[in-house]
């Protein structure tokens, strides 16, 4: 028997798991009647968790290359037995209630952020995908966060999507989700900044009471950086492979870098060090978590 509501992350490699499993403890936390589903190709089954409750959350292992992420993505309603969905990228922090997902599905087959601004960045912005018309001349969606109904509507949405994700060729999902949008039958709706919110910098107080999901993406604070590498050491597999979680990661931090001045970085990463806009995010025993890093040569 179908569940009603439950989240789906698809974690495909070693450090989207690691961050899959921090965005499911902060889950839980704030929604424990809700049961969530792993689909993951690092694991057969799930690490020692405490998040991970066994007969009412789900792990689905697929036996696919890390590259079939967006193809997957694509496809994810095939990977679930929840009749309404929340979609959530790995690199998400739960700040709130969830439930209301439950209600607005009632309405609507596909919910999504719409973003501010048009899509500009070369190849996505670049990218024709309806006759003449680029991605940067038409409202751009956001797909970390998404409410989907498990029905006939909303899995028409995926085939779609899916099918434009191959015929485009082009390696970023969002580019195909605008074409699909503008041609769907389904009813769509377009969500605030609160479920899919990046951190303002400044007035966190009143951001983080509104806050219900925190796409952090690239703005990765030291307590955020540290939890994840946490959770990577929890998972099960033959060899430790904290090194390469740590070095995308490192990564992550120099796209940041790249995306904005050298001062207004700098103000990023000194704020990364003294302060976490998930402010729930428990903080390890200090001299544990040193120890750990020492190992790991992060310091």
């Amino acid at each position: 028997m179908a569940k009603e509501l439950g989240v789906v992350y698809l974690a495909l490699g070693r450090p989207y798991l690691a961050m899959a499993l921090l965005s499911a403890e902060s889950l839980v936390r704030h929604n424990p009647d809700t049961p969530f589903t792993i689909v993951t190709n690092v694991a057969n089954q799930p690490p020692d968790v405490k998040c991970f409750r066994n007969g009412f959350d789900s792990w689905v292992y697929v036996d696919v290359d890390v590259e079939s992420n967006r193809h997957l993505k694509t496809k994810i309603l095939s990977y679930s037995e929840y009749e309404k969905i929340i979609f959530l990228d790995c690199d998400t922090i739960v700040m709130g209630n969830l439930s209301l997902a439950r209600k607005i599905l009632e309405y609507f087959d596909v919910c999504l952020r719409l973003n501010r601004y048009p899509q500009k960045r070369n190849g996505k912005g670049d990218v024709k995908v309806l006759g003449d018309l680029k991605v940067s001349d038409l409202p751009h969606w956001n797909s970390g966060v998404m409410l989907v109904r498990n029905n006939a509507a909303g899995r028409k949405f995926f085939e779609n999507w899916n099918e434009k994700y191959v015929q485009i060729g082009n390696k970023y999902d969002q580019v195909a989700l605008v074409p699909a949008i503008f041609e769907s039958d389904a009813r769509i709706l377009s969500l605030e900044d609160r479920w899919n919110a990046t951190d303002p910098g400044f007035g966190r107080g009143r951001w983080r009471k509104e806050t219900l999901v925190f796409h952090y993406a690239t703005n990765l604070c030291n307590n955020l950086f540290h939890k994840i590498i946490e959770y990577d050491e929890m998972i099960l597999s033959g060899t430790s492979c904290a090194n390469q979680t740590r070095q995308f990661l490192e990564a992550k931090r120099k796209l940041k870098r790249s995306q904005m001045s050298l001062m207004r970085y700098l103000v990023i990463n000194a704020m990364w060090r003294i302060s976490s806009p998930a402010g729930f995010i428990e903080k390890s025993n200090p001299r544990t978590l040193k120890n750990r890093l020492k190992k790991l040569s992060l310091y």
